[in-house]
């Protein structure tokens, strides 16, 4: 393949060897665009890479295969920086770089923060979180998935029953370029049923030793990485720690009121080339711990509001290694097997204070999760026209769940007390995906992909038959016109089925996992000055929701972003959400970007009335609209400023209803209003400002980003004052949060 810096003079030009390495060197530093031609395959340009003088760049290039004419090479469209790295995503999928997780807004390098600008997307319920609704779809239906291996919740502070949490485990310094996606899966991606983070790690450099260090206000983090051996084997090495705990200790608490944060985390990726093979050893590993603290002094309490009189502690951990083996016998077939221990931990404690802060636990909770995946994939490029992917995912599962709650019968005596286990299970089961998917060029401008994925869940021997197809048209370079249908399952979060009643038996063993079928349309159009236009019209039919069985109830467990039934539940809800996504994004290049998108959506579900009824998550709208400029000055040296504004509505509620609420001292809704309710919709503003410099052996960084800048609290839900039997309105998120960190690249 040849690799050329674009718009250099002299060409700065480079081919890669029969293993794909190549070096290019006296690229100037700044902003740079690499094009890369190779025969057969498609042109491809990469994302404005930021090159500096203290550090080089290691990529990672994937090239998709073209349309060849006989009498000449003739190339039917280019692949540019908006693809995703997975070709069989046609709809509903762009990549990411590890560059932009840094420079957006209030981005914290985090994909699921950073997945906030991109269209149908929008945060969770509480601000602080990096949990996000996709197209209506509660947080519970992402899939994170690292290296080829489902990761159950790689976050900090991770939220029991979702997949997010407080901030992910995914260090910037190690992510490559890697795929989100939200709908129209590909057929290799099970297990999921709203959104998916392929995320994969980077290499080393082969070449030198480097290092990078960052020092803000959120912690510390300390990056290293060079070769092993000189040109076939590197190692790549993260550690964070956070700051946030010891500024609590002071009195300054930027998550919440009386909220503490503590997290460390660990991350490598070693790499070994041979001349047909790539052996990686990769790890992950967190620990962190949130606190939610009482007010200090009792006689300061408010007997109405929970929160001043409660103390929360809330430990989790994770940590995955595994090991990647790639073998490509021939430049059109490749073997990839992964093997890794992944496991995760959450401990929920919870107790309640009298005036004289006398202790008593009402809450314990623990959710072990310890797996042994094995996953292999073989792909094989039968001709020009024809490919095959298949392959086979395998987990192996130990669990222990537990949770016991102790209800106080009196107010003046901590040891009157009624203790109900209600989740109780340990042991061991197993969960198997396998998939195949094809594509086949009818011509140079139209495409056809099929595949197949099956999920089988062997604690209750349930599964999922799941058929997917697109078909996408290239009339031109500059545009493509997708279609893609695909039904996606999704077992349930593992704890539910382990809910015991009073005699102790797991009595929602039974549940079936969750299904929806995915219809999409998609429109894109590319321009010379590197933007695209998004068009996706959306349809999603959802069933197998879990509801309750009594019938009185219109419990549907997709209205929440987390936990889990505690009662006997059916899998008989069903949902729809459909809706239009539109986008314009331009890529840095001329020294600016931006990103400007807008989504109308509606979300409907139904339970045991009978009656379709308003998801929690109906917004109605979402949008985002983020921008970047950069000021180029001597000894390339950059000044750079940018902004992120998300706009949606609010999210929904049920009136609650005074009389049976004041009978029964919580709040009750209103069934004949169910989901009628809307809080005031979402705003926020986040804004950066960076200055990068360059010296003769040491380049770096120093930001300041300001996190919430017009110091907003949105509304989230209605809460319940059971003293005056009246509602008030309930905010989450964090203020105004200025962030200034340094960095040095040396």
């Amino acid at each position: 393949a040849t690799v050329l810096v674009e718009n250099s003079n002299p060409n700065l030009v480079a081919s890669a060897d029969e293993n794909g390495n190549f070096v290019l060197n006296q690229v100037p530093i700044g902003r740079q665009i690499l094009r890369i031609t190779y025969i057969g395959y498609l042109p491809q340009k990469s994302d404005a890479i930021v090159l500096t003088s203290a550090k080089s760049v290691t990529l990672k290039i994937e090239l998709s295969s073209g349309s060849i004419n006989a009498d000449e090479v003739v190339i039917s469209a280019n692949k540019n920086a908006f693809e995703p790295l997975n070709e069989l995503s046609v709809v509903s999928t762009r990549s990411f770089t590890s560059e932009e997780t840094e420079r957006m807004p209030a981005g914290v390098n985090d994909p699921g923060r950073v997945a906030l600008s991109y269209p149908g997307v929008q945060r969770g319920p509480d601000d602080t979180e990096n949990q996000i609704v996709v197209r209506g779809n509660s947080p519970i239906g992402i899939l994170w998935r690292l290296e080829g291996v489902d990761m159950p919740n790689p976050n900090h502070f991770a939220v029991v029953g979702s997949s997010g949490g407080g901030v992910s485990v995914f260090s910037a310094q190690l992510l490559a370029k890697s795929d989100f996606s939200t709908g129209g899966f590909a057929a290799e991606y099970g297990n999921a049923l709203s959104g998916a983070f392929d995320v994969q790690f980077r290499h080393g450099d082969m070449q030198k030793r480097e290092h990078r260090a960052k020092i803000g206000i959120l912690g510390l983090d300390f990056a290293t990485e060079g070769p092993i051996k000189n040109g076939t084997s590197s190692y790549l090495v993260n550690y964070r720690y956070s700051t946030l705990g010891l500024l609590g200790k002071m009195g300054f608490y930027l998550v919440g009121e009386r909220v503490t944060n503590d997290f460390q985390d660990l991350s490598f990726n070693l790499v070994f080339k041979k001349k047909k093979s790539i052996s990686t050893i990769f790890g992950i590993g967190g620990l962190s711990e949130e606190r939610y603290l009482p007010v200090e002094n009792g006689a300061d309490r408010n007997k109405s509001r929970s929160s001043e009189w409660e103390d929360r502690v809330k430990p989790s951990n994770m940590g995955a290694l595994g090991y990647t083996y790639t073998y490509m016998p021939d430049n059109k077939t490749y073997i990839k097997a992964v093997v890794a221990l992944v496991g995760s931990d959450q401990i929920r404690n919870s107790d309640t204070l009298d005036l004289q802060n006398v202790r008593f636990r009402y809450n314990s909770e623990r959710y072990l999760d310890k797996r042994l995946v094995a996953s292999m994939a073989y792909s094989k490029r039968i001709s020009e026209k024809f490919w095959i992917k298949t392959g086979i995912i395998a987990n192996q599962i130990f669990y222990d769940f537990f949770k016991e709650t102790q209800a106080r019968l009196n107010q003046q005596d901590i040891n009157q007390r009624q203790v109900n286990v209600s989740v109780k299970g340990s042991g061991n089961s197993q969960m198997l995906q396998q998939y195949v998917q094809t594509t086949y060029k009818i011509s140079s401008k139209v495409s056809f992909n099929a595949g197949m994925h099956f999920l089988e869940f062997l604690t209750n021997k349930t599964g999922s038959v799941e058929p997917r197809v697109s078909m996408q048209y290239t009339p031109n370079s500059s545009s493509k016109l997708s279609f893609a249908y695909g039904r996606h399952g999704r077992i349930l979060p593992m704890m539910t089925y382990f809910f015991a009643d009073s005699t102790g038996n797991n009595i929602n063993l039974n549940l079936k996992p969750i299904k929806s079928d995915h219809l999409i349309a998609a429109f894109h159009h590319y321009t010379q000055n590197r933007m695209r236009l998004s068009f996706e019209v959306y349809y999603q039919s959802i069933f197998n929701v879990p509801i309750s069985a009594d019938v009185t109830s219109n419990y549907w467990l997709l209205n929440y972003s987390s936990d889990f039934p505690e009662f006997q539940v059916k899998s008989q809800g069903l949902g729809r959400n459909k809706g239009i996504d539109l986008a314009i994004e331009k890529q840095f290049s001329n020294s600016y970007f931006f990103l400007a998108t807008f989504s109308v959506l509606d979300s409907k579900f139904k339970a045991n009335d009978g009656l379709w009824h308003n998801s929690r998550f109906n917004t109605r709208f979402s949008s985002s609209y983020t921008f970047g400029k950069e000021f180029p000055f001597k000894n390339g040296n950059i000044l750079q400023i940018g902004g992120r504004y998300l706009f949606s509505g609010g999210f929904r509620y049920t009136p609650f209803d005074p009389i049976k609420s004041r009978e029964k001292g919580q709040y009750v809704g209103d069934q004949t209003k169910e989901n009628e309710g809307q809080v005031a919709p979402f705003q926020r503003l986040d804004t950066r400002i960076a200055y990068r410099f360059n010296g003769e052996k040491t380049s770096g960084n120093i930001s300041l980003d300001f996190q919430n800048a017009t110091n907003r609290l949105n509304a989230t839900n209605i809460a319940y004052d059971s003293a005056n039997n009246i509602t008030y309105t309930e905010y989450r998120g964090s203020g105004f949060i200025p962030v200034l960190t340094f960095q040095f690249d040396f």
